[in-house]
């Protein structure tokens, strides 16, 4: 900025407090309303893209320099010097995210924040919550069966239905339970999660990274709802020959987003806030139970048509995703309802949203089902959200419905592979765990791509695993432009063959029918994305497929 134009910004502003403080004799210091204050730009910043160690860890700059992610002006904090001049004119700035370039504000004083909005260097105002008396240690527990008694067969007892039918359990074999992956768990508290059994090994062993609470920075979120205790459970849980999570061997940081008393569009900006700072930590994997679309207040609520992955939460659930961690959410259990489908940041891009099923891998009656409204394949996947067994407060194992539950089963269990598979990258392993689903051939907008076999996942020797009768040899793996099919049993050949390249969600990329011919090419395939597809080859009544990765 010149020194012209910088100028004339600071006698503005300097001229609009004058006004406000001869209009307003006393400017009220109590809460108040809650607003998203967006700024226009990121000027006066006191950092700079060439000292990075001044606003993220070590552990996140690697994790970019590892996946070959720039560092950009998005992942400056926002401008002090505009956040200053909110708190000089009374205005309490309770957080900032710098994806969304604004501000987490409260005032009680409604005409100094409608002359804000006119203020130069703020571009939208937006009211995201109103003074409630409810508390935010209300309970809204999921539906729960009575305590269970151990019935331990193995050392996962009640667990073992939510790891056995995704085949986690041969990853643990192999002694791969998460080590050095770092998961975020953003969600409403912990209750007691520093003191209940299963849970005890992670803080004796430092596998508890650190907590953090966006609702209310003064609270224990130790005392708080214990939704988020549950969730944690079924990914970092274990009790000696009673039960085991997906990933004991894991590390956590605990985050706080949901103010389990309400339920206002300013608790999806806290989870905005939440997500930036478990990428600021260096986090790998995100795993949020949480979903919005209804509020309290009826106009602040989302309509099916802004499941399209843009409001603010789903907006950074996908720049979080960008940032090289693996984004895990709940699908929602609005499948019964007349909602019916999956809500925010479930609705958001290359993440993975996750549906609730049944022991007999049928969906769950309340999971929330898809497409986005943009008609995108939501949820990508599904796993064990009915009869889940987690910690209860009492010190029991409980079983717990819902699609809150599906999610870390996903979330633990993609950290036990990407221990085993350190140099992927997180959209890497988000196709490999696509990939290994049941039905991701004939994705639905039900089970998405089905249930995922995560020892199939560990066994691909990604990009490619041939078929068992090796009718077709595909090459070269991975690809750039073309592929070559050839076939190595020309008297199996049956009339024309048709072969068919479709991305991960299943669309259609490219189609095309060969006569008479055992090797031929598919060609003009430059412009696709990077990433993991899959080749469908049909002659006659002979159908095969391959993974084929494109570099």
């Amino acid at each position: 900025m010149n020194t012209f134009v910088k100028t004339n910004t600071i006698l503005r502003l300097t001229t609009f407090i004058c006004l406000i403080i001869v209009a307003n004799t006393f400017i009220a210091n109590a809460q108040g309303d809650g607003y998203l204050v967006s700024f226009s730009d990121k000027n006066h910043s006191e950092y700079s893209l060439d000292k990075p160690l001044a606003f993220l860890s070590a552990r996140a700059i690697e994790r970019r320099v590892k996946q070959n992610i720039a560092i950009t002006q998005e992942d400056l904090p926002v401008s002090s010097y505009y956040t200053d001049s909110l708190k000089r004119l009374g205005i309490s700035v309770k957080h900032t995210s710098k994806w969304l370039n604004a501000a987490i504000v409260f005032s009680s004083d409604q005409e100094l924040m409608d002359t804000l909005s006119r203020v130069s260097f703020i571009t939208s105002l937006e009211k995201t919550k109103a003074p409630t008396t409810a508390s935010s240690s209300i309970k809204k527990d999921p539906i729960i069966s009575d305590v269970l008694k151990s019935e331990a067969v193995n050392d996962y007892g009640a667990a073992w239905t939510q790891i056995s039918t995704i085949n986690g359990h041969k990853l643990h074999e192999k002694d791969l339970k998460g080590k050095d992956i770092h998961i975020a768990v953003i969600d409403a508290g912990f209750d007691s999660a520093d003191q209940l059994p299963s849970l005890l090994h992670l803080w004796d062993n430092n596998q508890i990274l650190g907590t953090k609470d966006f609702v209310d920075p003064n609270s224990n979120i130790f005392n708080e709802n214990d939704h988020g205790m549950m969730v944690l459970s079924i990914m970092g849980g274990h009790i000696p020959g009673t039960y085991m999570g997906t990933a004991p061997d894991a590390s956590y940081w605990l985050i706080r987003s949901e103010d389990a008393g309400s339920e206002t569009p300013i608790e999806a900006d806290y989870w905005v806030c939440a997500a930036e700072f478990a990428d600021s930590a260096g986090v790998d994997i995100i795993n949020s139970s949480l979903g919005y679309y209804k509020f309290d207040a009826p106009f602040n609520s989302y309509t099916y048509a802004d499941m399209i992955g843009t409001t603010r939460a789903s907006h950074a659930a996908s720049i979080a995703a960008s940032k090289g961690m693996l984004v895990v959410v709940s699908a929602g259990n609005e499948g019964s309802s007349s909602w019916k489908y999956i809500g925010a940041p479930a609705d958001a891009s290359n993440i993975l949203s996750i549906g609730a099923m049944q022991s007999d891998s049928t969906r769950a009656s309340f999971s929330s089902y898809g497409p986005t409204f943009d008609q995108r394949l939501k949820p990508e996947l599904t796993a064990l959200g009915y009869k889940t067994a987690v910690q209860s407060t009492n010190g029991g194992i409980r079983l717990g419905n819902g699609t809150s539950f599906s999610a870390p089963v996903v979330a633990g269990m993609a950290a036990c592979l990407w221990q085993a598979l350190p140099e992927y990258t997180s959209n890497e392993i988000m196709d490999i765990i696509i990939a290994s689903c049941h039905n991701v051939l004939k994705p639905d907008y039900s089970l998405g791509n089905g249930v995922p076999d995560f020892n199939l996942a560990l066994k691909t020797d990604i990009p490619f695993i041939e078929t068992q009768d090796k009718t077709w040899r595909v090459s070269p793996n991975p690809f750039k432009g073309k592929l070559t099919i050839q076939n190595m049993n020309t008297s199996a050949l049956n009339g024309a063959v048709r072969v068919s390249l479709y991305d991960l969600v299943g669309k259609l990329k490219i189609s095309k029918a060969y006569e008479n011919k055992n090797c031929f090419e598919l060609d003009q395939l430059s412009h696709l994305p990077s990433g993991l597809y899959l080749l469908l080859i049909e002659n006659g009544n002979d159908r095969q497929h391959f993974k084929v990765m494109k570099q």
